[in-house]
C-alpha cells in the first residue's frame, strides 16, 4: 500500500467510523513510501474532530470544451481546474457570492485546457497559489513561465485553514494527473474525473463522501457507433482515457457511503453521451442493485454552459 492508499484509508476509515458505519477493512499497521514528499504527522493525527458544516460545491462548467469548480467550506475558498475563460470564472463566482480575490488557492488535476484554458489570465490577475504536480505545470508549458512564483509542488496533504487536502493518483492521459480528496471535521468532498478506470485510490477517496463529482463522460455503445475515429475511440475507452456511464454507475452502487449521498455526474461528452442516457443507465444499475436513484444516492447532472451546485448544511 502506497502512502496515498494509506491517508486517503485513514479518512475513510475514520468518517466511517464517526458516522457508525462499519469500515470494510481494518487500517495497516505500515505502508510503503510514497511519491509526494513532506514530513507532516500522519492524516488522522493532524486532523481536526470539528470544523464549519456549511458546504457548497458549484461546478461553474463541465465538458470537453472546459472545466472548473468551485468549493467553499466555512471562510476557505478554492477552485479546481481553471478551463473556462476569466471571464466566466468571474461570473460564475459572482453567482455564489465570491470574487477571485476572495479564492485561497487554485488546484490543478492536470495540463488539459479544457481544465487550463483560463489560467494564464487568471494568473494575470490575481495572487493566489497554484497547486498542482510538477509534471502538470510542465506541462501547460511557455504561456505561465512568468508566475513560476505562484506554482505550490503538491505535498501529500495540504492545509488551508480548516480543509484538508489530500491529492490521489488517477489514470489519464496526462502528465501527472490527480484527483482531490477534501475534508472538514467528519465531512469529505472528492472531485475525480478524467478517469480511464476506477483505482484503488479513487474508491478510498470516494468511499464515505458527503458530495462527489464523478465523471459519467460516454456511452460505449455511442462512442463505438459515433463519428470519431477508431484512434480516438480506443482512446477515450482506454485505460488513460474517460469513465464511461455504466462504469460510473456501477462504482456507485458498490461505494460505501452514507444514505442520500449527493453525486455530481461530470464532463460529460457532447457527441457520445446525453443527459437522458446518463440518468436511465445510472438508474438502471442502481436499481438492479437495489437501490433508488433520489433516496439512496441524489444525482444531479453537470453540464457545459451552466452552473450546479450541492449545498450541505447541518
Amino acid at each position: 500500500m502506497t502512502e496515498s492508499e494509506f491517508q486517503l484509508q485513514q479518512m475513510a476509515y475514520s468518517i466511517g467510523q464517526a458516522r457508525g458505519c462499519a469500515p470494510d477493512t481494518e487500517l495497516p499497521e505500515a505502508v510503503e513510501e510514497m511519491t509526494y514528499t513532506h514530513t507532516e504527522d500522519s492524516f488522522m493525527e493532524t486532523m481536526p474532530t470539528h470544523g464549519p458544516s456549511d458546504c457548497t460545491v458549484s461546478i461553474l462548467a463541465s465538458g470537453s470544451s472546459g472545466n472548473a469548480t468551485y468549493i467553499r467550506w466555512g471562510n476557505t475558498r478554492i477552485l479546481i481546474d481553471a478551463g473556462i475563460s476569466y471571464r466566466r470564472i468571474e461570473q460564475g463566482l459572482r453567482q455564489v457570492q465570491c470574487t477571485v480575490a476572495d479564492l485561497d488557492a487554485v488546484f490543478l488535476t492536470h495540463e488539459h485546457s479544457d481544465h487550463t484554458a483560463g489560467l494564464p489570465v487568471l494568473l494575470k490577475r490575481s495572487h493566489m497559489p497554484i497547486y498542482t504536480t510538477r509534471d502538470t505545470w510542465q506541462a501547460i508549458g511557455k504561456k505561465i513561465d512568468d508566475y513560476s512564483d505562484r506554482f505550490v509542488r503538491l505535498p501529500r496533504r495540504v492545509s488551508l485553514k480548516d480543509v484538508q487536502v489530500i491529492p490521489f493518483a488517477i489514470s489519464h492521459d496526462a502528465a501527472r494527473p490527480v484527483g482531490y480528496a477534501l475534508r472538514c471535521g467528519d465531512s469529505k468532498v472528492t472531485v475525480a474525473t478524467d478517469l480511464g478506470y476506477i483505482s484503488r485510490d479513487v474508491e478510498l477517496a470516494a468511499a464515505h463522501a458527503d458530495i462527489l463529482i464523478l465523471e459519467a463522460n460516454h456511452d460505449e455503445q455511442m462512442v463505438r457507433e459515433g463519428p470519431y475515429p477508431y484512434c480516438l475511440q480506443a482512446r477515450i475507452l482506454g485505460q488513460k482515457g474517460h469513465l464511461s456511464n455504466k462504469t460510473a454507475a456501477a462504482f456507485l452502487a458498490r461505494l460505501p457511503r452514507k444514505q442520500g449521498m449527493k453525486v455530481l455526474l461530470a464532463h460529460r461528452s457532447a457527441k457520445n453521451n446525453s443527459p437522458a442516457c446518463t440518468v436511465q443507465t445510472v438508474r438502471e444499475v442502481l436499481h438492479d442493485a437495489g437501490m433508488v436513484m433520489g433516496q439512496d444516492i441524489i444525482i444531479r447532472l453537470a453540464c457545459q454552459s451552466g452552473q450546479v451546485r450541492f449545498q450541505d448544511k447541518e
